[in-house]
């Protein structure tokens, strides 16, 4: 009776001993995973592209700027039409009177809160420094409402870049490029359940914001998974703004070509 309880015991405390190596062994990863984004919050959230796309969006801002410097937009208003066209500025101006260029983002249905089916716009404010030498500000402003129901649920969320930098000459401790962190990026949450709110088409609301939060705080970090959502949204976004401001500045230049051809397009014979 004593060996069958002292080999029952043996087990139990076998057992026990391996089941405590397995909380042990859980923490050990999760404390080795929590360093790791401890150190990207420290080191911030740079990337390379996002840089690049950066100083992509301003050098065609930048040639822009020089073909309207040159009347090109004006002058093709009025003589490349059959008729002349009534110019359209390329900047507009906010309420403080800093100028910046409006994208169009996406626009739709979204499912994602199916069965609800929702309608959503979007649109970019592009601010360049008042020399260009970049950019000064970036907004990504989302709004959408319900398609159906009595109820009108109406949001909007905007993503502020308050300092978007360009690739950098400056290097880091390792000699590599410095990257610009993103830490300070802000985060706006509107809402209404009333159908009469409108939210203008305009980078600076009137209204505050029924919820604000920045990135990468440091005090009061988002979770690590939104964060990283967050960057890879803004990214994909960056992209759409990069090519669209690309095709606006190579409508401009072919207005140019089509100026240049009508001057010199006259019959010799």
């Amino acid at each position: 009776m004593m060996l069958r309880f002292s080999i029952l015991l043996c087990t139990l405390l076998g057992m026990t001993a391996l089941l405590a190596e397995k909380p042990a062994s859980a923490t050990l990863k999760e404390r080795e995973s929590q360093k790791q984004i401890d150190l990207q919050r420290k080191n911030g959230f740079g990337d390379n592209e996002i840089d690049t796309l950066h100083a992509s969006i301003i050098e065609n801002l930048r040639k822009m700027k020089k073909l309207q410097e040159l009347g090109v937009d004006k002058t093709a208003a009025q003589y490349l039409a059959q008729t002349p066209q009534e110019h359209k500025e390329l900047y507009k101006k906010d309420k403080d009177g800093k100028p910046y260029l409006e994208i169009k983002l996406p626009q739709g249905q979204s499912y994602i809160d199916y069965p609800t089916v929702f309608l959503y716009d979007g649109i970019a404010y592009i601010y360049p420094k008042e020399d260009f030498s970049d950019l000064d500000k970036i907004i990504l402003a989302f709004r959408r409402v319900n398609a159906d129901g009595t109820i009108h649920v109406k949001e909007m969320r905007r993503l502020i870049n308050p300092s978007p930098r360009s690739e950098s000459t400056e290097k880091d401790e390792k000699g590599e490029a410095k990257l610009d962190t993103n830490s300070d990026i802000r985060l706006e949450y509107f809402r209404s359940l009333t159908s009469d709110t409108i939210w203008p088409n305009d980078p600076v609301q009137s209204t505050e914001a029924d919820i604000a939060m920045v990135l990468n705080d440091e005090k009061d970090p988002l979770p690590y998974d939104k964060q990283k959502h967050i960057m890879m949204s803004y990214k994909k976004m960056l992209r759409k703004i990069s090519k669209q401001t690309a095709f606006k500045l190579r409508s401009i230049e072919l207005d140019q070509k089509q100026m240049i051809t009508k001057i010199l397009d006259y019959n010799t014979n």
